[in-house]
């Protein structure tokens, strides 16, 4: 039987049926979904040739990190164009808002063809 004090994230209501005997409804938090899923973009073929921009929260070692990954891209990617974190700014500073906003078109303007997108955790 659940305590009348756990909620743990759930509405939990207390009922009496009878004298002995206490039930709960458990009400879960979870809202329909705002936001349908949609098909995913194609996959490139190749990176040679393609832009690749880099995007980063400015959180967790991105500065050390991206240099490999830029390192190993262009060893197997001999023609890839890397564009740079820092020609995007800062994805989780507070601009945030604005920057995500403006992302689809600022990825467009550059012509990029695909992101390499990095968060702390």
């Amino acid at each position: 039987m659940i305590g009348a004090n756990y909620a743990s994230g759930y509405q939990v209501r207390r009922a009496r049926v009878g004298r002995m005997e206490s039930t709960y409804d458990v009400v879960w938090p979870k809202s329909p979904r705002g936001v349908q899923q949609t098909a995913l973009a194609p996959r490139l073929d190749t990176l040679d040739g393609k832009r690749v921009a880099f995007l980063w929260d400015f959180l967790f070692r991105g500065d050390e990190v991206f240099p490999e990954v830029e390192a190993e891209l262009r060893r197997r990617f001999p023609t890839v164009d890397i564009v740079g974190y820092d020609e995007f700014g800062n994805t989780h500073g507070a601009d945030e808002k604005e920057m995500v906003a403006g992302l689809a078109e600022g990825l467009t303007h550059r012509h990029i063809d695909a992101v390499v997108s990095a968060m702390g955790c």
